[in-house]
């Protein structure tokens, strides 16, 4: 009966008194709790849609960013990032591999294999972009494997700034030794 009556006393008590609910050691965990949570979540949130924004800048010019190209290349970045990103991200913190090199060249990787996987022949026998033959066959031709190495090394790029980004976020949990 007493341990109830003290129970109910305590729940009363940190109901009423502020001091209970803004208690230091209580914020001074959840802040340490959530930090290594908060800056990948950023990360993920910021870093996509800067690289697909690069893209959309590269290929058509500031005016295209407002359009709506660009919410598409933001959500697909997104699904990208959700699908291929996370997992890529949580398998490199377990093995104690965020730095800047792996994050950039793990974001230029993730964003090349969308386009690698898409423009494979398949059953195409013939492509042609503009005047440019790119599949002729069945097989690429030189031209069209210089246009895809073109699109290559700017998705790579475009991922390489997203991955420095997320470097340029995530970095806090890797360089600072009070979190």
């Amino acid at each position: 009966m007493f341990i109830l009556l003290k129970c109910k006393h305590i729940i009363s008590r940190s109901t009423t008194d502020s001091r209970w609910l803004r208690s230091p050691v209580s914020s001074t965990v959840t802040r340490q709790m959530n930090k290594p949570l908060l800056y990948p979540i950023i990360g993920f949130l910021i870093a996509p849609p800067v690289g697909a924004l690069t893209w959309i800048v590269l290929t058509g010019g500031i005016g295209e960013i407002f359009g709506g190209i660009a919410a598409w290349a933001v959500i697909v970045s997104w699904f990208i990032s959700l699908i291929v990103g996370v997992p890529t991200y949580l398998f490199l913190r377990a093995k104690g591999c965020i730095n800047f090199r792996s994050l950039t060249f793990g974001g230029a990787l993730i964003s090349i294999a969308p386009w690698l996987l898409l423009s494979l022949p398949g059953n195409t026998t013939r492509s042609v972009v503009g005047q440019t033959v790119i599949i002729d066959n069945g097989s690429y031709t030189m031209a069209g494997l210089l246009y895809q190495a073109k699109f290559l090394l700017g998705f790579g790029l475009c991922g390489a700034v997203s991955g420095l980004i997320f470097w340029l976020i995530v970095r806090q949990l890797v360089t600072r030794s009070s979190i």
